[in-house]
């Protein structure tokens, strides 16, 4: 029989918005029951369950802080327990639970964290094997340790910027590193910390098995942010060289780039590595002569005119569709890929033959349907791992935490909820506007929008 890896283990998830609830969702998909504490007030709600989207066929319905995409992603196969932390009750029964609880998983300040007692010091009074992960930008030590962190504000401090950034033309023409620094994308510190963090929790797990103590994770996403720039770091350190822009190049390899093909917006990447790849390109182009002309006819001479080499390429790549070139490209053995879009991606054959998107069947009072989540990029052979459901809807394990783990009779559970300490729909929220998917194109929110898309009404992403 296959088993699932975390089997057993509880976590409390106390975090909101990316990088720790994500941790949660993965830890779910090995099997580990995560239990995310919820708040049905919406002045503190999790963002990610209001305001952020997508929704299902653009429709946020009645129970829209149960239906947002992101919110399903981060929190997929978790529990929901919602518990008012500002009254004594929710505080009391949040302890009792961690005090049963393997894991807990939290991203507030240190200040926070210390004001609500759910620092180590403390929570290890309550249980002392307890495995506590504090997720902050700067971590709970050094000058900056007070300071808040959202991933986009934390990408200029820990470096990326200065070595992200397009080519630019200089006064001679020639395409040259750009003056202005550049965000990577989609807060990209938060898929570090979310990776970081599961290493991290997998490792004190496997500690406490064999020792039989907890430990405490001070994560900073500052510091995971910073590790992946060895490179660019080694050689300032030890050559005293900043490393310049380089946009879709390489700092030595050429040709390197992105190149258009024959539809709009399709592109090709492709890089050489040596003479030989070199020579191949130039026959994949049907050109073979271009292998010897003196401007490319070694690597540095390439290098040098790698502009007039990217207009040559580009001629040739916006004449073809993309999957001729790819093809003229892989059977003469040149790096190349596509590069794809969402959709693509979706139907994408390869990732399908991986099981990457699994789906996920929502019960039928939601209207949700059935769903594709985006699963994990590895795999475990004897082993159960999956998306195991939708995530919760607001506070459905109420009763079920609170009864059946803690305790609680019904009649104190009624007074809960009669308190507002407890509740399952979002007291005081509004509803978000919805903007026709057809207009956002038009604005410029999104890049577009195909209408006749069979698997958008199968996707939350």
């Amino acid at each position: 029989m296959r088993s699932s890896p975390l089997a057993g283990i509880r976590v409390v998830d106390l975090s909101r918005v990316f990088a720790m609830p994500y941790v949660g969702a993965y830890l779910a998909d090995m099997g580990a029951e995560v239990i995310k504490i919820d708040t049905h007030h919406a002045a503190f709600v999790d963002t990610t369950r209001t305001i952020t989207g997508p929704y299902p066929n653009n429709e946020p319905g009645v129970d829209y802080w149960n239906r947002a995409g992101t919110f399903q992603t981060l929190n997929r196969g978790k529990r929901s327990l919602t518990l008012d932390l500002r009254s004594d009750d929710g505080m009391r029964n949040l302890v009792d639970l961690i005090a049963i609880s393997d894991v807990v998983l939290e991203n507030f300040t240190p200040r926070v964290s210390v004001r609500f007692g759910l620092d180590y010091a403390n929570l290890r009074t309550v249980r002392p094997d307890l495995i506590l992960v504090s997720n902050t930008g700067y971590g709970h030590s050094g000058p900056w340790s007070a300071f808040g962190a959202m991933a986009s504000a934390l990408e200029p401090t820990h470096g990326s910027g200065a070595f992200m950034g397009y080519l630019e033309p200089d006064e001679d023409g020639k395409l040259t590193g750009s003056s202005i620094p550049n965000k990577i994308g989609n807060s990209y510190t938060d898929f570090l910390a979310c990776w970081s963090g599961q290493l991290a929790i997998l490792s004190a797990l496997y500690r406490r098995a064999l020792t039989g103590e907890g430990g405490w994770v001070d994560l900073a996403m500052y510091q995971t942010g910073i590790s992946f720039f060895g490179e660019g770091l080694l050689d300032f350190a030890f050559n005293g060289r900043r490393t310049r822009r380089i946009g879709n190049r390489h700092q030595s390899l050429s040709p390197q780039g992105c190149y258009p093909c024959l539809k709009e917006d399709c592109w090709v990447t492709l890089s050489v590595g040596n003479d030989e790849e070199w020579v191949a390109l130039c026959k994949a182009m049907g050109q073979p002569a271009l292998a010897s002309d003196p401007r490319f006819a070694d690597p540095l001479h390439r290098y040098e005119n790698q502009d007039e080499l990217d207009t040559l390429i580009s001629e040739w790549t916006s004449a073809h569709s993309r999957e001729d070139i790819l093809a003229a490209l892989q059977e003469h053995g040149v790096h190349a890929a596509p590069v794809q879009n969402a959709a693509q991606l979706l139907q994408d054959e390869h990732l399908g033959g991986r099981g990457l998107f699994e789906q996920v069947d929502f019960p039928a009072s939601s209207e949700m349907g059935s769903r594709r989540f985006l699963g994990r990029g590895w795999r475990l052979s004897q082993a159960d791992v999956k998306v195991r459901g939708p995530a919760p809807d607001m506070g459905e394990a109420n009763d079920y935490v609170l009864a059946e783990m803690l305790g609680l009779s019904e009649i104190e559970i009624d007074r809960l909820r009669d308190e507002q300490v407890i509740g399952e729909e979002l007291k005081d929220g509004n509803a978000p506007g919805v903007v026709p998917l057809e207009r956002q194109a038009e604005l410029g929110w999104i890049a577009s929008y195909d209408a006749n898309y069979g698997g958008a009404s199968q996707t939350v992403s």
